[in-house]
């Protein structure tokens, strides 16, 4: 029997959503600081480390996400936000974390039918 809690995908998709849902939150607090002078906008990587710990058999559920300072210019008010940039990347995050509830979504569906239920 598969168990999920020890199966890789389920860590990895999990941490995924958790990444995600990390980037989504930094890009609102982008968007809420967009004429903050200043104001530093942030970026959130989880990808690289997910993709390493998944490609050498490591744990992806303890994989690091990484929040760092933008390196955008910035405007004559020392703020590099863009909200073009934010609301593509705000879409863009939301879309891949509808996708990931949805591959979960599957995984729990194929377990279900594994084990006799419908």
């Amino acid at each position: 029997m598969i168990d999920p809690v020890g199966d890789s995908t389920f860590r990895a998709l999990g941490r995924a959503l958790t990444g995600l849902s990390v980037r989504q939150r930094t890009i609102a607090d982008n968007i809420a600081n967009l004429q903050t002078p200043g104001y530093t906008a942030a970026r959130v990587d989880f990808e690289s480390s997910l993709a390493s710990a998944w490609a050498s058999g490591g744990d992806t559920g303890s994989s690091a996400i990484r929040t760092m300072a933008s390196s955008d210019p910035a405007g004559l008010n020392g703020n590099n936000v863009n909200l073009d940039e934010e609301t593509l990347a705000a879409t863009e995050t939301g879309l891949s974390y509808q996708l990931g509830v949805q591959a979960m979504t599957d995984r729990f569906q194929r377990l279900r039918n594994a084990i006799g239920g419908a």
